[in-house]
């Protein structure tokens, strides 16, 4: 009895284990041509790796950040371009030439972001929490914005910050 009892499970996690993979499989598949174009990025470029350049904090919740810093054409364009991940305790701030409207895009970035347009003043203007990796779809700042920050998707809402927050770096 025993032995029928320690088959029977060793069949039911078989075939869940097989079931849920293939669950996993089926709605990772993209179903449109935009989504194969979405979630097919280039995979034949090396992931860059992550350099400290400086540190900045969230003047209100008292938090810190370690950033690497985009102040130039070439490492805007590049931004987090081919990363497949980021500590959360990161982030990548750029310093664009002039303060006015900004966009950014996802496109070839495996990580969802959230993204903080700052103003002059180091004051967020502009949350674009969650962006979808690999996507071309125009990202706003809505405002004039001399600073753009990316951190992880979701890093906004943990850490509680808002529209308003001023940084310090």
């Amino acid at each position: 009895m025993k032995k029928a009892i320690i088959i029977f499970l060793v069949l039911v996690l078989l075939l869940g284990g097989f079931f849920s993979s293939s669950l996993i499989s089926y709605f990772n598949t993209p179903s449109t041509e935009t989504e194969t174009a979405i979630t097919s990025p280039n995979t034949d470029i090396a992931e860059p790796v992550f350099t400290k350049e400086g540190e900045l904090e969230f003047v209100r919740i008292k938090e810190k950040l370690t950033i690497e810093i985009a102040d130039n054409d070439k490492e805007t364009e590049q931004g987090l371009m081919f990363r497949r991940s980021m500590p959360d305790s990161c982030g990548m701030l750029f310093v664009m030439p002039n303060n006015e409207p900004q966009s950014f895009w996802m496109k070839n970035t495996f990580i969802p972001l959230d993204i903080m347009f700052l103003d002059e003043q180091k004051k967020i203007v502009t949350i674009q929490a969650n962006r979808i990796p690999f996507s071309e779809e125009a990202i706003p700042s809505y405002e004039n914005a001399k600073y753009v920050l990316e951190v992880n998707a979701g890093y906004c809402k943990r850490k509680g910050i808002e529209k308003g927050d001023l940084l310090k770096f």
